[in-house]
This record gives C-alpha cells, sequence and structure tokens, in this order.
C-alpha cells in the first residue's frame, strides 16, 4: 500500500515538473501562500478548501493551482473533480503523460471519455504546435493560389483536378483553423444522470449513467447539451454537467 502511495506521489512530482509553473495573479496571494504552506505539511484538507476558494473565473488557467488541486482530489478518492481539473490542465498544456494519467485514473474507476487515442494526440500535437500550423498552412494556401493566378494572368491552361484540389485545401484548412473552439467537452457531476433522446424531460431514457464520464459536446439546446455517448447523439441537462 505504502508503494501504491509512494507510485502515486513520484508520478504527481513528475508531472509537476514537465508543466510551466504560472504566478496567481488575482487570486489572494496571502491565501495562496498559506495553502501551499499547508500543502508543503501534509495538511491537504486545510490546504484544498483554500485552493478551492481561490479557484475563480481568473484562476482557471493556473497550471500550479490545477495540479495541486487535482493531486488533493485524488488524496480524497474524490476522482471526478481530480479528473476534471486535470481535463483543464490538458487543455492549457497538453502531455502525453498527463492524457495517459487521466486514462488510467478514469480505467480504474470504469469511466469513459479518456481514452488515450489518435484523435486526443492530434489535439497535444495541435495545441503545442498551433501557433505555427495555421501560418504554414496558411502560406502554403497563399503560394498555390498565387501560381493559379499567375497562370491565369499568362493564360495558360488549369487543369481541373488542381482546381478541386484547392478548393479541398481551403475547406481542410478553415477546418483545421476551428479545431480549438469546435472540441468542446463536459464531465457528468451527477450520480443517476439521464441521458435522453430528445432534449425535452418528456423524452425516453436512453441510458442512466454515473458521474465522471467525460463526454464530447456538438452543440446545446436550451438548457440541454448535444453529446456524444457511445458513439450516438444524446442529450443532458446543462446542470448535470461540468463544461470543461
Amino acid at each position: 500500500m505504502q508503494a501504491h502511495l509512494n507510485n502515486k506521489v513520484i508520478l504527481w512530482i513528475i508531472l509537476d515538473l514537465i508543466l510551466p509553473k504560472y504566478e496567481a495573479f488575482s487570486a489572494d496571494r496571502n491565501e495562496l501562500k498559506m495553502a501551499d504552506s499547508l500543502f508543503a505539511m501534509a495538511r491537504y484538507t486545510e490546504a484544498s478548501m483554500l485552493y478551492k476558494k481561490n479557484f475563480g473565473n481568473d484562476e482557471k488557467n493556473n497550471q500550479s493551482l490545477l495540479l495541486k488541486l487535482a493531486f488533493l482530489s485524488e488524496k480524497t478518492n474524490d476522482y471526478t473533480n481530480c479528473l476534471y481539473y486535470l481535463s483543464k490542465l490538458a487543455l492549457i498544456t497538453p502531455s502525453r503523460k498527463l492524457f495517459e494519467k487521466m486514462d488510467k485514473l478514469a480505467s480504474e474507476q470504469n469511466l469513459k471519455g479518456y481514452e488515450f487515442d489518435d484523435y486526443n494526440y492530434f489535439i497535444i500535437f495541435y495545441r503545442r504546435y498551433g501557433d505555427y500550423i495555421p501560418i504554414l498552412l496558411l502560406s502554403l494556401g497563399a503560394y498555390i493560389v498565387f501560381i493559379m493566378l499567375l497562370k491565369v494572368h499568362r493564360k495558360e491552361a488549369i487543369l481541373r483536378i488542381h482546381k478541386i484540389s484547392i478548393i479541398l485545401y481551403l475547406i481542410a484548412l478553415l477546418g483545421l483553423l476551428n479545431v480549438p473552439s469546435l472540441y468542446k467537452t463536459c464531465i457528468v457531476i451527477n450520480e443517476n444522470t439521464f441521458l435522453r433522446g430528445e432534449p425535452s424531460s418528456a423524452s425516453p431514457v436512453i441510458e442512466k449513467v454515473g458521474k465522471g464520464h467525460k463526454l464530447i459536446i456538438v452543440g446545446s439546446i436550451d438548457h440541454w447539451d448535444r453529446v456524444i455517448w457511445d458513439n450516438k447523439i444524446v442529450y443532458i441537462r446543462q446542470n448535470d454537467l461540468w463544461h470543461i
């Protein structure tokens, strides 16, 4: 048991080392320093209360705070909160180790939505190099368009396949540039949460799920979110979710 606990602590230390540190600006600095001291003394309950008190909208990108809250949540076996904080962290500084940590925790708790697959790996790659990829692709697109305009000016023939290719390229580029805004996820926070076939309380229940599952959002209607569950489109009340 002690060895298992030591392995967990070592993993959290590794995560802490690979993630950049950002100082809190809007939270109460004195309370955060006190929380850090309590955390160092292993007074986790008191530290958690202070960290959560200072976890407002302006602190949701504070990576060090998210990591500590995730660690404290795991210490108290609150895996829903732990996975929520780690998912928030993954949006800021995605890494293979972080996704593998979430996948491992979720597998132990039989929770869906945290699998480390090719799509998640693409998200890691895109978010890490997202500032450079659009510039590169736009430059390439501009070069292709320039060549085609030059051919038109010279009255040279442009093959139909080349016209179709540039249109498809620009459409794909537009989709790629919108990946971050389209990728929205949420976590179920209530036990016995109903998934329905339509955005209505009168709609038949497709399935009943517990808290902690992570879902991809594909739209919203009033106070309902349209999500993907087992490769099906279902609806769930927004007050049963935490948006990440």
